[in-house]
C-alpha cells in the first residue's frame, strides 16, 4: 500500500495550539513528528543542516516561529524515519485571527554534502486551536451575577 506522502518529508500532526500567556501575549506551539520516507534508519541530526517553520495567516501576514527543535532520538519502522518536532513562538495578542493558516516547513537535508543538494520546503493547511486554561476566560462560560 503506497502512502500518498511517500515522496517527501511531512508532519504527522499539524495542529497549532495558541495559549494565552500571563503577560498578555500569546504562545504558539506545534508538537508533531517529522516523517522521512526512507529505506533505512538513520540519525536525522547527522544529515539535517537547517530547519525552520513559518505561518501564513488568512490576512496574508507571514510569521516565523522563534524556535524549532528536533529530538535526537528517532525510530525507523515500515519505511519511515520518525523524529519528534517542536516549534514555538510568542506573538502579541490579537495578531492571530482566524482558525486556519498555511504552515511552511523549510529544511535542508543533505546525505552527501554535495552543493547540488538544495534546501526544500513543503506547505500544508493547519488548524489554529485556542487553548483556554482558566474557565472564566472561556467565551461561552456562564458567569454568576450573584
Amino acid at each position: 500500500m503506497e502512502d500518498h506522502k511517500s515522496h517527501g518529508i511531512y508532519l504527522s500532526d499539524t495542529s497549532i495550539r495558541i495559549y494565552q500567556r500571563k503577560d498578555g501575549r500569546e504562545s504558539l506551539r506545534l508538537r508533531s513528528y517529522l516523517m522521512v520516507p526512507t529505506d533505512t534508519g538513520f540519525s536525522l541530526s547527522a544529515y539535517l543542516k537547517t530547519i525552520s517553520c513559518s505561518l501564513r495567516l488568512a490576512s496574508g501576514q507571514t510569521m516565523e516561529f522563534d524556535e524549532v527543535g528536533l529530538a535526537n532520538d528517532g525510530w525507523y519502522e515500515i519505511g519511515v524515519m520518525v523524529h519528534s518536532l517542536h516549534a514555538w513562538s510568542i506573538v502579541d495578542t490579537g495578531q492571530i485571527l482566524g482558525h486556519v493558516a498555511w504552515l511552511r516547513v523549510h529544511y535542508h537535508l543533505s546525505f552527501t554534502g554535495h552543493p547540488s543538494e538544495k534546501a526544500e520546503s513543503f506547505e500544508c493547511r493547519v488548524p489554529l486551536i485556542r487553548q483556554f486554561w482558566n474557565p472564566r476566560r472561556l467565551p461561552w462560560a456562564m458567569r454568576s451575577t450573584a
